[in-house]
């Protein structure tokens, strides 16, 4: 569980039969790709029988496969497949709803009283809407629900066509123990939950205990299920969602364009501002830590809803490998945007952030065609991975490099983080892991000038590991440790 994470979108990631769309044959045929990048356990972004409406995130049927992507023998193959080579499979849970074209909400629409309990379902107020509240997602979040004269809505959190779930419901909750138990069976690792604080907008507690009962229920039908919500707030609400005592929670806190992690490598070469990073780290693993003892982070940089670091940082690559960085050297199972390991570009509306991979210059190799209304650049600067492959200097390689020394050094994804003070100087940001018996210390100098930071009062210590971004050497003369622009030194006691 404290893994290397990597989120595909199986449209956009590889066509194995021309179609232009990406499928899971596809997947199946870069698997090796992906192991010998150094990646742990794979989160397939929806592969369910869908409208596709929204992505995939509107689903028909919990328990198919949508045809453009293939069938259920396909999917197990990726499992046998990624097993083979040591890499789990996490599916998109997307339980918050369903799309209007599932058999629940048909069956609901035809006058079923059991399954009309699935949905929130309400009669309108003296001619009007159940209330006049709205959120971010919908101006008006009720819809007429069958015969409008019944004056019957049913609320819908997104689009019109994704009818909420009403948790309120026992019969709902033993739908959901089925679809854990049926792709738990199947051989997945565990699931990425989708939404995961609008089971009940705008009520914590009760999403709290919403997620308690799917961890609960998960862990009941496979003892090491790992499970990861998504909840889009801040670090007061992230903590307060750890009660649930969910596994992990994606920390929005370091992640995204306004996460800790861009805010300080944004100000690089501000001491004041790079100062805060390891402080920040320290006080969230304690905070997380005290709301669940057994919670693992869930660092990330980019998504399928947010833009990708290149446009985070104008298309620095010194500044995209130093993000690379600082994300895989967080404790927890870091997680990696597909493409992101290459430097791809994508910002814009959802399909621009959703663009093909870029396997090579010639856009064949499973390149697939780009999503509708994705508006793809003229060049990727960075060059597609082919180029990238042979190229020492490249983002590819820095971040299998990363990744390397990640696997190598279990302290870094799961040691307890503290603020290494004596050498958290200037524009050096200095941390401390440790678990059990080990030990690191991890200096990154976050700014784009040469930088030192004096290990005299350390002992024996040696570096283990370097990180270097412009391709100047890390070096450890005496007691001084030399580090150029955007350059990381992991540091372990000697024996």
């Amino acid at each position: 569980k404290h893994s290397t994470v990597y989120q595909i979108y199986p449209r956009s990631f590889c066509d194995s039969n021309g179609d232009g769309i990406g499928d899971i044959r596809g997947i199946i045929s870069k698997l090796d790709y992906l192991s010998d990048l150094g990646v742990d356990i794979i989160w397939l972004s929806p592969v369910y029988k869908s409208p596709n409406d929204d992505n995939g995130y509107d689903i028909s049927d919990y328990m198919d496969i949508q045809p453009e992507f293939g069938t259920m023998a396909d999917f197990e193959e990726l499992l046998s497949e990624a097993k083979a080579r040591g890499i789990k499979i996490i599916m998109d849970l997307v339980i918050n709803h369903t799309s209007d074209e599932h058999e629940w909400f048909r069956r609901a629409l035809e006058g079923e009283e059991k399954y009309k309990n699935y949905y929130i379902i309400k009669k309108g107020k003296e001619g009007a809407l159940p209330n006049n509240w709205g959120n971010f997602f919908a101006d008006c979040p009720w819809e007429p629900f069958g015969d409008p004269a019944n004056g019957e809505y049913y609320l819908h959190l997104f689009a019109k066509t994704q009818a909420d779930l009403n948790y309120g419901c026992p019969c709902l909750l033993d739908e959901i123990r089925n679809i854990l138990r049926f792709w738990l069976d199947k051989g997945v690792a565990g699931f990425r939950l989708d939404a995961a604080k609008e089971f009940y907008s705008g009520s914590v507690t009760k999403n709290v205990e919403v997620l308690n009962w799917i961890q609960t229920t998960a862990v009941e039908l496979k003892e090491d299920a790992y499970l990861v919500a998504e909840v889009w707030e801040d670090f007061g609400a992230i903590t307060r969602y750890y009660e649930s005592q969910i596994t992990s929670i994606f920390n929005f806190a370091f992640g995204n364009t306004g996460g800790k992690l861009m805010q300080v490598l944004r100000a690089a070469g501000n001491s004041g501002t790079v100062a805060t990073f390891a402080t920040a780290l320290e006080k969230a693993d304690g905070a997380y830590l005290g709301a669940n003892p057994d919670y693992i982070d869930a660092p990330f940089l980019s998504n399928h809803d947010v833009g990708r670091i290149y446009g985070f940082v104008s298309g620095d690559p010194l500044r995209v490998k130093m993000a690379c960085a600082m994300n895989l050297f967080m404790s927890g199972s870091a997680f990696i945007y597909y493409g992101e390991e290459i430097g791809m570009s994508g910002s814009g509306n959802d399909p621009s952030k959703r663009a093909p991979f870029v396997w090579n210059d010639a856009r064949d190799n499973g390149t697939t065609n780009p999503p509708p209304e994705c508006t793809l650049p003229e060049s990727y600067p960075f060059g597609s991975l082919e180029q990238q492959l042979e190229d020492e200097a490249s983002v590819y390689n820095y971040y299998r490099q990363a990744i390397a020394i990640r696997n190598a050094l279990p302290a870094i994804a799961r040691g307890r983080t503290t603020c290494e003070t004596a050498l958290n100087i200037d524009c050096v940001s200095a941390y401390r892991k440790t678990w059990n018996e080990e030990e690191v210390i991890i200096l990154m100098n976050i700014s784009p000038d040469a930088a030192q930071a004096d290990l005299s009062a350390y002992g024996d210590w040696s570096v283990a590991a370097t990180l270097s971004a412009d391709g100047n050497e890390i070096v450890l003369n005496g007691t001084t440790l030399e580090l150029p622009a955007f350059g990381v030194a992991v540091l372990i006691p000697n024996a």
